[in-house]
């Protein structure tokens, strides 16, 4: 199986092919991860932080484990499969093999542009979505519901497939904030009126904040782990029920 996508650039004259994610598959929540010997100092204190942020409100855990070469007897462990994550120029993405019929290998290529972000934060929550997507969580503005909620200011153009959704992430309510949806997505969207209960300041929120949103967690954890969603009530999403009181902290680790 092969799967490989372009860069999310989100903007309306700049989008990117992308024949991605067209299927859906469940993956384990935990996974082992190497990362490449090139990456530099930044750029692996914000994969690591994103790993500690989506373990934090999920059960999905990505543990990096100390690099080994290719040859090396612990990268061909049967029935032990595992992920290297690389930096592209080109692309986000990432591919599943499986290797001599031993073990699955996948490549996840986060973008440089993700990595080279200058808001910390910000560059955290766009390597979250590059990692949350590998999962099979999908992009929210791209739900079949999703025009019912948020709507282009202007006419814009998304070169990509539309993915394939889990039964766990739709049976939730559309989320205008989630880590899904890119920071900048807010000067090209407005939300409806069955979105009364955000404004189109708060879209994209998640991924400027670089934080899982409630609603993230409760789709993540229903799609891997369905014991830790606790309480949550579909017909009261971010959509419906205002804030009580806009707080500084809301977002804030």
């Amino acid at each position: 199986m092969f799967k490989l996508g372009g860069s999310r650039t989100f903007s309306p004259n700049d989008v990117d092919e992308d024949d991605d994610d067209t299927s859906y598959s469940k993956r384990t929540a935990h996974q082992d991860v190497y990362l490449w010997p090139s990456l530099s100092d930044r750029d692996r204190q914000v994969i690591r932080d994103a790993f500690f942020q989506i373990s934090r409100r999920t059960c999905i855990k990505f543990e990096e484990l100390d690099y080994k070469p290719w040859y090396h007897a612990d990268r061909w462990q049967e029935d032990k499969p595992y992920v290297v994550i690389k930096k592209s120029k080109k692309f986000s993405g990432y591919t599943d093999n499986n290797i001599e019929d031993v073990t699955q290998r996948s490549l996840i290529y986060l973008s440089e542009k993700a990595l080279n972000e200058e808001n910390f934060n910000n560059s955290r929550g766009m390597v979250m979505e590059q990692l949350l997507r590998y999962m099979g969580y999908r992009e929210e503005y791209l739900r079949p519901d999703a025009a019912s909620y948020i709507q282009p200011k202007k006419k814009i153009k998304i070169k990509k497939a539309i993915p394939s959704f889990s039964e766990e992430q739709l049976q939730w309510p559309f989320d205008p904030e989630s880590i899904t949806i890119p920071s900048q997505a807010r000067n090209w969207y407005t939300v409806t009126l069955y979105c009364n209960g955000r404004e189109d300041k708060d879209i994209g929120n998640g991924q400027r904040a670089g934080l899982l949103t409630r609603w993230d967690a409760v789709k993540l954890n229903s799609m891997y782990c369905p014991h830790m969603v606790g309480f949550a009530d579909p017909t009261k999403g971010p959509c419906v029920v205002k804030r009580k009181g806009k707080k500084k902290n809301d977002f804030r680790i």
